[in-house]
């Protein structure tokens, strides 16, 4: 068996960095999104504009791709010790039993939080990728001149989807931290 100290400290850590890393993601989707779709327009123009939305795009995937999959991670194996750690021990996780009447032991609640925390990996590195790629190309093509090019319809499509795979990726997070935090104080 661990020292308390480690189990109350993976308890914090993992909690802490998914619910974090949860709240910057669904940060960005609900407030930076929106501005590069329609405020990065010219007021007669009904696509966002290349020149000011792919250099803020650049900004935030050189930012979130060193961020949220290492917090990701953290959460992950914060809450892989506790699972392991709790394995053997009887007791339910009440408040999940008694929101869905689902009844799981202490470590199966915590494998459920490291599950959902990784979750993000897969669609950071598969999923997202078929909207960052375009949209990285766009922004290639804006830094050579050439933004004249660049289909403001199909912009609008990839930040479209970018959007909506970040929400999802947040969620995805925030339930890891949400199971992994009902498990701790259970």
């Amino acid at each position: 068996m661990s020292s308390p100290n480690y189990h109350y400290a993976a308890q914090i850590t993992g909690t802490a960095s998914s619910l974090v890393a949860a709240g910057a993601i669904l940060s960005i989707s609900a407030l930076i999104n929106p501005v590069l779709d329609t405020s990065a327009r010219s007021v007669s123009a009904e696509k966002p504009s290349p020149s000011t939305t792919l250099p803020a795009i650049r900004f935030l995937f050189s930012r979130g791709s060193h961020i949220f999959p290492q917090a990701a991670t953290v959460a992950s194996a914060c809450f892989g010790y506790l699972a392991y750690n709790n394995s053997g021990r009887s007791g339910l996780v009440k408040p999940l039993q008694a929101l869905v009447g689902v009844s799981l032991s202490k470590g199966a609640g915590y494998t459920l939080a490291a599950a959902l925390s990784m979750a993000i990996m897969p669609l950071t590195f598969v999923m997202l990728p078929l909207a960052n790629n375009p949209l990285r190309e766009m922004a290639a093509l804006e830094e050579k001149g050439k933004a004249s090019e660049i289909d403001r319809d199909e912009l609008k499509l990839y930040l479209s989807r970018f959007g909506a795979l970040n929400y999802l990726r947040g969620y995805a997070i925030l339930a890891g931290g949400v199971m992994g935090l009902m498990t701790m104080l259970d």
